[in-house]
Formats: C-alpha cells, structure tokens, sequence
C-alpha cells in the first residue's frame, strides 16, 4: 500500500486513463428550458456514490458503471455513500453537501420550483472504463427522467 493508502494497482490505472487519449465527444446537448422554474420538475444526479442503505454498494475495486435510483422522498438518515476516491467526510455527516436532498424540499415547499423528482439517480464517479456508462447506464438514466417528465436535472459531483 502507498502512504497515502491507495494500492498501486489503483495507481497505475490512474495514470493510464490519464495518459490514454480518449475520444473527442462533442459538447453536451443542453434542452432549453421553455417552462417558468417555479413550474419545474427537478431531480438530481450525482456521481457522489450515494445510495440507499439497503442497496448494493458501488464497486469501489474497479470501474462501476452501474447506477443506483434514490426514491424521491427518501431521508438523509437512508442513504450512505460508497466512493473512495474523493473526501467523504463531510458529506457523510450532512449527504446534502454533495446530494442536496433536503434544500431541493425546501425550493419546492418554498414555490421556488414546482415539484421534485420521483426518482433521483446516482453514479459513483470514478469511471475510467467509460464506453458501458455512455452506452448503457446514461441512456437509461436519461430516459428515466424523461419518463417522469423532469424539466431539470441539478447534477452534483462527488
């Protein structure tokens, strides 16, 4: 194990994905919002490894393209993170620092948007094997969220 307790492996892969040169994609495609934001559906999306407690943990050996769907009213006290690679302390003491579950209630208690989500979805965000992800998990998420007539995704990273 290295000091800083990641192993070498993990390491090395690292550099490699870093070093890799990696299909050029093209800008996101961003959807205008045609809709006033107090009239909004809103979710969230996060590659922060969040998860229901009772759910399969992401696979923090590898690359985990999987995602995992949050019901919409889900607590804090529910939800657990498994990501090991960035610093979770914070988030594990308050979730909404990297899954602002509680102050997307209050924007809608509040008006400020019109309703939440039924489902929110979540990555764990260290991908480095990608394709499965953008061929795969992505599609289904963004199919989801149509599904359930979602105006606007806020996107959080881990």
């Amino acid at each position: 194990m290295a000091k800083d307790g990641k192993g070498i492996i993990e390491k090395l892969i690292g550099k490699i994905v870093e070093l890799k040169p990696s299909k050029a994609y093209g800008p996101p495609e961003i959807a205008p919002v045609k809709k006033e934001l107090k009239e909004c559906r809103v979710a969230l999306v996060t590659t922060a490894g969040v998860h229901l407690k009772n759910d399969l943990p992401f696979d923090v050996t590898g690359s985990d393209p999987s995602y995992r769907m949050v019901p919409g009213e889900s607590e804090m006290e529910d939800l657990m993170i498994t990501h090991g690679h960035y610093d979770d302390s914070q988030a594990h003491l308050d979730i909404n620092v990297v899954f602002p579950i509680d102050r997307l209630r209050e924007l809608e208690d509040e008006g400020v948007i019109g309703s939440i989500a039924s489902n929110y979805y979540t990555f764990r965000g260290y991908i480095p094997k990608i394709r499965p992800l953008i061929k795969k998990s992505a599609p289904e998420v963004a199919e989801a969220l149509v599904k359930d007539q979602v105006d606007i995704a806020i996107l959080t990273p881990g």
